[in-house]
């Protein structure tokens, strides 16, 4: 893991796809942007028969994941990205929203592993139906 985009659930009528469910923070670095989210996403979606969604605990916080690897691959990662020891391009907030710190970094409900075409979030039912009918 190195390319962690953070996100928040937001529904908005006027944008299409995965972005009428979510908004996406500002990364401030330039691996972020110039197409890295939409070339994941066609990763994902040209494999997505191969994706499986994962309900587990991460320290007692309930996380949905959208992963091709294992549950206890993609469980290992999660709980290493928790403890800070993965070392990424920018700030995932995942530890604080685990850790309960209150920082303002804990507003964030879902995450992007771009490079490992994963994504994890908050568990959330209507969050979970509404993107398995955006991903398609």
């Amino acid at each position: 893991m190195y390319l962690i985009q953070r996100g928040k659930f937001k529904k908005s009528d006027h944008k299409k796809g995965i972005d009428s469910i979510l908004k996406f923070d500002y990364m401030r670095s330039s691996e972020f942007e110039w197409g890295a989210l939409p070339e994941s996403l066609k990763r994902i979606r040209s494999n997505i028969k191969k994706y499986k969604y994962f309900d587990v605990n991460i320290k007692d916080k309930s996380i949905t994941i959208f992963s091709t690897l294992n549950e206890k691959d993609i469980v290992k990662k999660l709980n290493s990205l928790a403890n800070n020891e993965f070392h990424l391009k920018e700030f995932s907030a995942f530890d604080d929203y685990i850790k309960s710190s209150g920082s303002f970094r804990d507003k964030f409900d879902f995450w992007w592993d771009i490079n490992g075409d994963s994504m994890f979030w908050k568990k959330n039912s209507d969050f979970k139906n509404d993107f398995k009918n955006l991903i398609k």
